[in-house]
């Protein structure tokens, strides 16, 4: 089986970029992080986690770029097989902003497990950007931040990935009224009737208003599907979970 579905595979100007998002299926750790955990820092045995990044680089062709990630508004420069500290997104730069030693395919991943996998790929160049949209950092203005560093948004299309939806996300109603301020779509309610925040609504709201038309909503609930891991859905039940990730890869034609 394919670890990735790909949302987003298409041709464009000097190269190729695709986006996409792995499940919970297609590894080698146990229970309760079966099967395919690819985060070392939620309780996992560290080979398990190894393999499973291992089969990804292998599917991919590529070491994609991994993020400490801190619910904070930092974005920066994908780095093939590292993992910058304190970072919350990571762009994949256009042709003429990467060294010329820079290999021809290069990768980016945002680790989740009900925070939006937010993915940004430009349609005039294989430039692409993986960001982490939590609560903080959503009414921190990450969104903003991410669509600043990448350019262009109405040449930007945006993926929204599996999350947890604004029927079960429930928050303190001060919590709520924060995020109205920050975005009244984001305000909502859960199914049983309680305040909570939906965090993929307010992302689409933002990214209409920074200029970005195509958006792409998977509107997968992570607490409500079995096949991707969701903390909320594990807290449940006092159990760990693992990490799933988003995953955007640029392809640089060499000239010929």
């Amino acid at each position: 089986m394919n670890l990735v579905s790909w949302t987003v595979d298409r041709r464009v100007p000097e190269g190729r970029v695709r986006a996409g998002f792995t499940s919970r299926l297609g590894g080698v750790s146990a229970s309760p992080f079966a099967s395919l955990n690819l985060g070392f820092h939620v309780g996992d045995h560290a080979e398990s986690v190894h393999q499973n990044r291992q089969l990804l680089a292998l599917e991919i062709g590529a070491l994609p770029g991994w993020m400490d990630q801190v619910h904070g508004t930092c974005i920066g420069q994908a780095r093939p097989g590292e993992t910058l500290e304190r970072t919350d997104g990571l762009i994949l730069a256009e042709p003429h902003l990467v060294p010329a030693h820079a290999p021809s395919t290069e990768a980016a991943c945002v680790m989740v497990a009900d925070c939006v996998p937010l993915l940004l790929v430009r349609s005039d160049a294989p430039a692409a950007a993986a960001v982490h949209v939590g609560r903080a950092g959503f009414m921190g203005g990450i969104v903003g931040v991410a669509i600043s560093k990448l350019g262009r948004p109405e040449r930007v299309t945006a993926i929204i990935g599996p999350s947890i939806c604004g029927n079960c996300y429930e928050v303190p109603e001060p919590m709520r009224e924060e995020s109205r301020r920050i975005e009244e779509a984001a305000a909502s309610n859960t199914s049983w009737g309680t305040p909570s925040i939906d965090i993929p609504a307010g992302i689409h709201a933002q990214l209409s208003s920074l200029g970005v038309a195509d958006v792409i909503n998977t509107g997968i609930c992570t607490r409500e599907s079995p096949d991707f891991f969701s903390y909320r859905r594990a807290s449940q039940t006092a159990n760990k979970t693992g990490r799933f990730i988003g995953i955007v890869q640029v392809f640089r034609d060499t000239p010929s």
